[in-house]
């Protein structure tokens, strides 16, 4: 869609003066991404997934990237993250987890159905983002895709402590969430109907939300620093999140 390709853009534009060239997972900590992000740059490596596969690139002479490996996830893969050496893919029923090897070739650890009650017929969007031993995930329900009188819209809170043995810690409801993203002691949501939901995540088990912007569908985001860029359907919104309890409106680029 237009604003994930915008919001791809944006990203690009952030990364292009960030190229290394040696593969080093150890050390890459600063991933700039959208939480529905498709393709991500890890050193040297590109990942890439489409609705069934996880592909890797070397792009170390990135006008000849050489393809290094190539193989099934599942099906419906939405979103792709990066955390802490591993890959957090979302699909329609499952968060995947990869490890990534020191050749930068992702290792499955484990797949995690959301719950055998949702269908993946039911159009779920899922995208992930984690810090520590944390993972947020959004669950939501395309209402003008599908036909179905049950939906699914929560935020829920996963302990990705042990990758092979995830649990599910907490579920909040939503209206219509969407992307995602962190920032130093807050959980930013994007909502199709609530526009952007700030929750406190001082206890990271127990996000409280406490404050919404409205007016607008969100999307997707992405936090840079101190900025926060909303993608909705018709603009670009930037918020000065330097003090996250006084967030401040920078901009409004129509689309």
């Amino acid at each position: 869609m237009r604003y994930h390709l915008l919001l791809t853009l944006f990203i690009t534009m952030l990364a292009i003066s960030c190229g290394k060239e040696s593969f080093d997972n150890a050390t890459t900590t600063d991933i700039k991404s959208g939480s529905y992000a498709t393709m991500l740059t890890i050193g040297n490596r590109l990942y890439v997934v489409s609705k069934t596969q996880l592909t890797t690139y070397d792009v170390n002479i990135p006008a000849s990237p050489v393809q290094l490996d190539r193989k099934d996830v599942g099906f419906d893969i939405e979103s792709l993250f990066y955390h802490e050496g591993l890959l957090l893919i979302g699909s329609a029923n499952n968060m995947y987890i990869y490890r990534i090897d020191h050749l930068g070739i992702p290792v499955r650890e484990s797949a995690n159905e959301y719950s055998q009650l949702i269908d993946p017929q039911m159009c779920t969007r899922d995208p992930i983002v984690a810090r520590g031993s944390i993972a947020y995930v959004t669950l939501s329900t395309a209402l003008q895709e599908c036909s179905w009188n049950r939906f699914v819209n929560e935020l829920r809170i996963y302990d990705i402590s042990d990758i092979q043995n995830v649990k599910q810690l907490n579920v909040i409801g939503m209206s219509n969430p969407r992307g995602l993203g962190l920032g130093k002691n807050h959980l930013f949501v994007c909502d199709e109907f609530d526009g952007l939901v700030v929750f406190n995540i001082d206890n990271p088990l127990q996000p409280r939300k406490v404050k919404n912007f409205t007016g607008y569908k969100g999307h997707d985001l992405i936090v840079n620093g101190n900025v926060l860029v909303v993608v909705s359907d018709t603009a670009l919104y930037q918020y000065d999140i330097t003090d996250e309890t006084n967030i401040k409106p920078l901009s409004v680029i129509y689309l």
